[in-house]
């Protein structure tokens, strides 16, 4: 249930017909909903974001030494 609601912020609005919703909230409260649905848009949003800006995974920003991803210990004994 959880991945078709997921498509449907995503991909299909449609999606989220009555009976969508019915079977969500055998599994799901309305504050859980609210945060999952708000994680999913969050992440897709940043997703996107990133992607406009031409940032791969794993790539250093511009004008840093911080990456998207978390540091590695060998990264952290580096630094120190």
């Amino acid at each position: 249930m959880a991945l078709t609601y997921t498509s449907a912020i995503i991909w299909d609005a449609a999606i989220a017909d009555d009976r969508l919703w019915e079977k969500l909230h055998r599994h799901f409260s309305d504050p859980e909903l609210v945060e999952l649905g708000s994680f999913v848009a969050l992440t897709l949003g940043q997703q996107r974001w990133i992607k406009t800006l031409g940032i791969g995974h794993r790539e250093v920003l511009a004008d840093t030494t911080a990456g998207l991803a978390a540091p590695t210990a060998a990264a952290q004994e580096d630094a120190t």
